[in-house]
């Protein structure tokens, strides 16, 4: 049965309902995908990640899917997968300097008062929601975007394997891929990183963005660096483009043109498509096409026994 919950987040009174479907101990990771299914598209962009989660990764985690306020019937699918804790947020997410009444008017105007106009806001609140739902003795948190996919087993222990400041180390975060577009050192990338959470509650840190200086996510690795810690980031064709050079010829991996991050053995273990839930309602045209995306993820990753 669902629970009814109530948070407040940046200002906003968010409301819903949890459907908590499986637990795992406080030392297994949570894995947390901000999802929107504004199209039936969108739907199967979640589904694969959802489904490449469920089959590469068998180390204990709870996986988690905040919903944020997609129509009903786009949701509802959800509650197929045991396995899915399910944060259905039935309020829409909306940053502070669009609530007033001029903002609202003009946004409607224009047909674009709605999430879709500030996704990285929204994501942020998904995120928020999570973090006062999930149990706060949880010793690794990571954050997902819906258009990423694991895609080699092991990739969850490759992560943990290197956060170690829960164990007196001083490696406290390790994510994908590190993005430079603000912040010239480098911040792990929302769309996917591994945190250690009791440090991130003690340094009492948040995703929510302060543009334009960090975007989501951006001020955890800030404030990590400034509290004495270091983080990690894989290898990956976004920031090296000639790492894909490097794959075999004949890897289903080496000529699809997303984000692919590779281990230390230059085995791809993750992927990234990007504007996911643009390219799902054709806002967004360049790049893997989401139908490519879905159809690489059934007909390559969900069709090998054991993984790639």
């Amino acid at each position: 049965m669902p629970k009814p919950f109530a948070v407040t987040v940046d200002g906003r009174r968010y409301q819903g309902k949890l459907y908590q479907q499986s637990q795992a101990a406080s030392t297994a990771p949570r894995l947390v995908i901000v999802a929107y299914q504004p199209t039936p598209l969108a739907q199967e962009v979640l589904r694969v990640c959802i489904e490449t989660i469920e089959r590469y990764t068998p180390e204990p985690h709870e996986l988690w899917v905040v919903d944020n306020n997609s129509p009903a019937t786009n949701s509802a699918w959800l509650l197929q997968y045991p396995t899915v804790n399910l944060i259905y947020n039935q309020t829409e997410p909306i940053p502070p300097e669009q609530r007033n009444w001029r903002a609202q008017a003009i946004g409607r105007l224009r047909r674009r008062y709605h999430q879709r106009s500030w996704g990285s806001y929204a994501n942020a609140i998904g995120l928020e929601i999570a973090l006062q739902l999930i149990d706060p003795a949880t010793q690794l948190l990571m954050p997902l975007h819906m258009d990423t996919m694991p895609s080699r087993k092991g990739w969850l222990s490759y992560l943990t394997g290197k956060v170690d400041s829960f164990a007196g180390g001083t490696i406290a975060a390790a994510g994908v891929r590190l993005d430079h577009a603000r912040v010239t050192a480098g911040v792990l990338h929302v769309l996917g990183y591994l945190v250690d959470y009791q440090l991130f509650r003690q340094l009492a840190l948040d995703f929510l963005p302060a543009l334009p200086a960090l975007d989501v996510g951006d001020r955890v690795t800030v404030a990590l660096r400034q509290a004495g810690y270091g983080v990690f980031a894989c290898r990956n064709t976004f920031n090296e483009p000639a790492v894909a050079t490097l794959l075999e010829d004949d890897s289903p991996f080496k000529a699809l043109a997303v984000d692919r991050a590779l281990d230390d053995e230059g085995n791809v273990i993750f992927l990234h498509q990007g504007r996911g839930v643009r390219k799902s309602t054709d806002h967004q045209v360049r790049g893997v096409s989401t139908a490519e995306w879905i159809h690489f993820a059934d007909e390559v990753l969900l069709q090998s026994a054991e993984g790639r």
